[in-house]
């Protein structure tokens, strides 16, 4: 199985400042570069602190997951060397593998946005809307290959559409030379990160309670 690549920052840095999204007052490039592991849980407020365990256990956990698929499918993508899916899929001539992998990327933003939905602390819905973004900001690349977007920022693919598609566009949009992929990399890579030091902030708490 296929290890998880993680797209550095330094990697990205031009396209995230120049398609950053404003949130808050911040850049999402400037935002992912610093330090938001210190908790999604942790916004919920001490109201929320009885049904906290409940959340992260089960939850985190599922999302972590998540975000880490999502990391390993845009990884995959955003590959550059001679080995890389798009690589391979120009010397052989047979794209199948690069359209698999779209229609697995897909369902992990999917599957993570849905997971995020609920999350209703500071960070959690900056994530969220973050992700949207990333997909709206290349909607008119993803509509030319038959990939729409819903109005929850779900996506939809015609497959039939996609597979007909010219490889060099779908290079273009889910590659390194476009913005999607590595940007979606990046936001997963924080929310796995985040969730991992919620569920170990949780455990403790946990287990300092004698449960």
């Amino acid at each position: 199985e296929m290890g998880i690549m993680r797209v550095t920052t330094s990697m990205t840095n031009n396209a995230t400042m120049n398609a950053g999204m404003s949130v808050t007052g911040s850049t999402l490039a400037s935002f992912l570069d610093g330090d938001t592991t210190d908790s999604m849980a942790a916004s919920l407020g001490n109201k929320h602190h009885s049904s906290m365990n409940v959340y992260t256990k089960g939850k985190y956990e599922k999302l972590q997951e998540s975000a880490d698929r999502l990391e390993q499918y845009t990884g995959a993508l955003n590959a550059t060397d001679n080995k890389s899916l798009f690589e391979k899929a120009k010397k052989s001539g047979d794209a199948t593998e690069v359209y698999e992998e779209v229609e697995r990327m897909a369902s992990a933003y999917n599957d993570l946005l849905g997971r995020m939905r609920t999350d209703t602390s500071t960070v959690g819905r900056f994530y969220y809307e973050s992700l949207k973004g990333v997909v709206t900001d290349n909607k008119d690349g993803l509509a030319a290959l038959g990939i729409s977007m819903d109005k929850n920022g779900r996506l939809n693919i015609d497959k039939e559409k996609l597979k007909a598609a010219d490889l060099s566009m779908v290079e273009s949009v889910f590659g390194a030379e476009g913005t999607l992929s590595s940007r979606l990399n990046l936001i997963a890579g924080k929310v796995s990160d985040s969730a991992q030091a919620n569920l170990k902030s949780a455990s403790s708490q946990y287990n300092a309670a004698g449960n």
